[in-house]
């Protein structure tokens, strides 16, 4: 029997590979929210501290 005429295999390993593709992406988009959540995040962090430092230049 070869594996790659059984036609109900065939649909399942393309469903599968659909499927492994979407969680891929999906890993992908989640890590880039998180990048640039943490990114805004310091970007307020590095806002509002830097008066701070900037007056601190002054003596």
């Amino acid at each position: 029997m070869n594996i790659y005429e059984d036609e109900a295999l065939e649909k399942k390993l393309e469903e599968l590979t659909d499927l492994v593709g979407h969680l891929a992406l999906d890993i992908l988009l989640v890590s880039l929210r998180k990048v640039v959540s943490e990114n805004q995040i310091f970007r307020d962090l590095a806002e509002a501290k830097w008066p701070v430092s900037q007056n601190n230049d002054q003596f």
